[in-house]
């Protein structure tokens, strides 16, 4: 049901306890708290896109002292939230997850890249919480569609509008980076610049439009043989689906080299008193 936060033994679930209301004001009236900041705020991710599936492993890289805290990990896994510190400053996180890496490496397959309705009301309900506390929103997109099944139809609709009505009624400061896929209608619903985000960064190989390049190609060229589709779908995606395409179209502000995100986004709005 998504109502767990955590679990684990009585002593893991206190410590969770006590990081998390480290991470969180006193009340609604409160300030986000703020905490000193002893890591490089230029520090360098050098393996940074190698994480764009296991975004959780991203958010933790790019984290004051490498620390992200999640919450409602074992639920609905094709969505990540969670808090970290970015200069200091509480910031609460949302992002797609394709992957889950464990301790040693092994990669567990969660989803196909799409968006569940679980995981956007798994997002619509953390940004909230986010939005009632005065605490920034950070997301992370790479989602190619929403995963769409004979049950879900009936709640898709409801579920992806609740979260465009989240994003777009938060008043916080709100921070998009696309670091992979970013289309169609699932790519828009993630705090995209259309719903309210203050600023969308993109990483050169982030794809941004209405569908797969390739898929878009089969489409329209369908009785073509498949190297003119090949080539066709190379056309699409260079004058469509490309982050440079989509910047000069104005859904992104800037593009930026995934080692640089934890600097990037250190120095946005996110970080600085939202008073």
């Amino acid at each position: 049901s998504g109502l767990v936060d955590g679990t684990g033994s009585e002593a893991e679930i206190l410590g969770k306890i006590r990081e998390l209301i480290c991470m969180l004001p006193a009340n609604n009236e409160d300030e986000s708290p703020y905490a000193e900041c002893a890591d490089d705020l230029n520090r360098i991710c050098a393996d940074l896109a190698g994480t764009v599936a296991d975004t959780g492993l991203l958010l933790a890289k790019i984290a004051d002292q490498q620390y992200f805290l999640e919450l409602k990990e074992d639920y609905a896994k094709d969505m990540v939230t969670g808090f970290l510190h970015l200069n200091g400053q509480t910031v609460g996180a949302v992002a797609n997850r394709s992957v889950i890496y464990d301790i040693e490496g092994n990669a567990e397959n969660v989803s196909d890249g799409g968006l569940s309705v679980e995981g956007a009301e798994k997002a619509a309900r953390f940004v909230e919480f986010c939005d009632a506390f005065h605490i920034p929103v950070l997301t992370v997109t790479n989602v190619n569609g929403f995963k769409a099944s004979e049950e879900s139809e009936r709640r898709l609709a409801k579920a992806s509008a609740r979260l465009v009505y989240t994003f777009a009624n938060a008043t916080v400061p709100k921070v998009n980076v696309i670091a992979g896929k970013a289309y169609g209608s699932a790519g828009v619903v993630m705090n995209s610049k259309s719903v309210g985000a203050d600023m969308v960064y993109a990483w050169p190989e982030a794809e941004i439009g209405m569908m797969d390049a390739e898929l878009a190609a089969k489409i329209m060229y369908a009785d073509e043989t498949a190297q003119v589709q090949r080539e066709k779908a190379e056309e699409y995606k260079k004058l469509q689906s490309s982050p440079v395409s989509a910047a000069r179209r104005g859904y992104v502000d800037t593009l930026i080299q995934p080692e640089n995100t934890r600097k990037s986004v250190s120095y946005t709005h996110l970080t600085l008193p939202t008073t």
